[in-house]
């Protein structure tokens, strides 16, 4: 379900004149980060390439980045999965930062990961992770999968947010329901799909 169908079938759940677009779009836009920082849901994997630069340390994690970043070196047909260090293992371990040599580990910090050693030539590393969808605008394109997969997910819970915004309580609690069934649906479904021959979808390659 495209966007603008969503905003539409929200402002008429709410049946106010002063339920803006705007307002509506605000809405189905915070119901989906709540939802996103409640799980890292399947439908946000996503796995991309990524070339390394001799003599490069550090690279910019996507934007929209949010969680598990797992790299794989791979070199021909044969895969070499890094080895990530977290907290004070990263500090400890990386002694020597002029080293250059095939990377073997690697860090997460402030939107971007580290190497180490530093690449002595250009390398492919195989990225997987958890990326934020990309957030509704007021226009008629699929923009990501909770809209097109889980439309009455995302419209329960902005009219939810909605009606908390006009102080009707009852009407809070109507919706809330509704939207926590549904989501309900998507957290067993997504159980599901951890156990299935789910692939990642493919959304962006860095340069």
């Amino acid at each position: 379900m495209n966007s603008s169908t969503l905003i539409d079938k929200i402002a008429g759940n709410l049946n106010r004149s002063d339920a803006t677009r705007a307002l509506v779009l605000d809405w189905l836009n915070n119901r989906m980060l709540q939802i996103e920082n409640t799980e890292n849901f399947y439908l946000m994997e996503s796995t991309f390439d990524a070339p390394t630069v001799v003599g490069q340390r550090t690279y910019s994690l996507p934007s929209n980045y949010k969680d598990e970043l797992q790299i794989t070196l791979v070199s021909g047909t044969t895969k070499f999965p890094l080895i990530k260090w977290v907290g004070s293992e990263a500090e400890n371990s990386f002694a020597n930062t002029t080293q250059q040599a095939q990377p073997t580990n690697y860090w997460v910090w402030s939107g971007a990961y580290f190497l180490y050693p530093i690449p002595n030539a250009i390398y492919t590393l195989t990225l997987k992770c958890y990326l934020y969808l990309d957030k509704f605008t007021d226009t008629a394109a699929e923009e990501n999968d909770l809209g097109v997969y889980w439309p009455d997910l995302m419209i329960y819970g902005a009219t939810a947010e909605g009606f908390h915004y006009f102080m009707q309580a009852d009407k809070v609690a109507e919706w809330e329901t509704k939207f926590q069934n549904e989501l309900q649906k998507l957290l067993r479904r997504d159980t599901k799909k951890r156990y299935s021959n789910y692939t990642p979808r493919m959304r962006l390659r860095i340069k």
